[in-house]
């Protein structure tokens, strides 16, 4: 190839790199850095275990050989157990068709979109594991490349947008957003909700809300989220009746379950048989400011889930003030309905679906950045323990 043809061709990557969003461009390596974090951990955990302790003290040869089928089977193990296996089953065998009856656990307590799409994909590629993970993982990558965006739009600094991602991909319990389970799909359209809300195209923030309504109890929080802001806007009785759709995907399941168990609040009233009932919000905290050095029980890391409630609530005073109130509104709902169990339990995991936490955390760093960085060395080292202890078979992170 002669000069003339290098000087024709090299424009041709800077022009196709412009039509890559930029939110994209930015979240593609902390997305991939952290993915890689957590496939070694799932894939390396399983291969120690199968040797025993023992063997350790007495063999200095023991050899650990990492390949393609160990982390194959790494990420089987834990992607089609715990809420995963529950997902899986309504995917192919849909719901219990029975009287509500909360004697023993259902399935009635999972929202039915996440499922419904891994069926979707796998009716397509004709296999269950990898339809599951490579879906969420672009879902994944979607809702962090929009986080990055509206971060941008709301600070006005791509350094604040490029940490709030930086904390979501280090999140402590990040990594149920690369297995087959509902946070990706859920954080994805509470994105799209969002930016739609900012950007005031109120028919799309309908439509996602309603989605994100049939994915998890919490899309319910975003209808008042996004009416705050319809109300500091131009406040066009015809674009609040555009937000009414949001009401009807948790409206559909809820019907959906009156039909076949007689009880349209059965996804809520099942929550008995997970020992979880309804009590003040204030309790669990409260339980754990008086014996602040019990900092884990049985499935539950107190310590972490009371620091990430309290920052949680921080990031809400946060948000409020610097007018993102939608956003900091779906945080406080967030964080109040788990808390209204009576327990701090996979509070980690539940805050971790609420972008207003991730903005407000990169707020605080531009002004700290000590503070910043010790956020993120504590949350690399929660996910850290968290990921090898849920390789291990124990879900502390999300129980």
């Amino acid at each position: 190839m002669d000069q003339s043809d290098l000087r024709v061709s090299s424009p041709r990557w800077p022009s196709l790199r412009l039509h890559i969003p930029m939110g994209l461009r930015r979240t593609v390596v902390p997305f991939l850095l952290s993915r890689l974090v957590i496939v070694l951990i799932l894939a390396i955990v399983p291969l120690i275990q199968h040797i025993p302790a023992s063997q350790w003290l007495r063999d200095d040869s023991i050899v650990i050989k990492l390949n393609g089928k160990a982390v194959a089977e790494g990420l089987r193990d834990v992607a089609l157990g715990n809420d995963g296996a529950w997902y899986l089953g309504i995917a192919k065998n849909g719901y219990e068709h029975r009287p509500f009856s909360a004697t023993q656990q259902a399935n009635w307590a999972f929202f039915p979109l996440h499922p419904l799409l891994w069926r979707i994909m796998a009716k397509v590629t004709g296999e269950w594991l990898w339809s599951g993970i490579l879906m969420v993982n672009l879902l994944t990558l979607a809702g962090w490349s929009m986080l990055w965006t509206l971060a941008e739009k709301l600070t006005q600094s791509m350094e604040q947008a490029d940490d709030a991602v930086l904390f979501a991909a280090f999140w402590p319990t990040s990594y149920f957003m690369m297995l087959p389970q509902t946070e990706a799909l859920f954080f994805s359209l509470v994105m799209i909700t969002f930016l739609s809300a900012y950007y005031q195209r109120w028919w799309l923030a309908g439509l996602a809300g309603m989605f994100a309504g049939t994915a998890r109890l919490n899309g319910a929080f975003l209808l008042p989220s996004v009416v705050l802001r319809w109300f500091h806007g131009e406040r066009k009785p015809h674009d609040l009746l555009k937000l009414l759709p949001m009401a009807g995907g948790i409206g559909a399941f809820m019907f959906y379950l009156w039909t076949i168990t007689g009880d349209p609040f059965a996804f809520k009233d099942i929550q008995i048989a997970w020992g979880r009932e309804f009590t003040a919000p204030w309790t669990a905290l409260l339980d754990y400011v008086h014996r602040p050095f019990r900092i884990a029980t049985p499935w539950n890391p107190k310590l972490l889930n009371f620091l990430v409630t309290v920052t949680g609530i921080a990031s809400i005073v946060t948000c409020w003030r610097r007018g993102w109130r939608g956003l900091a509104t779906f945080t406080a709902l967030t964080i109040l309905a788990p808390l209204s169990t009576g327990t701090l339990m996979s509070m980690t995991r539940y805050v971790g679906i609420a972008p207003g936490v991730y903005l407000a955390l990169s707020v605080w760093t531009s002004r700290h950045k000590r503070f910043g960085q010790l956020c993120l060395a504590v949350f690399v080292v929660s996910m850290t323990l968290l990921c090898i202890s849920f390789a291990a078979g124990i879900n502390l992170g999300g129980a």
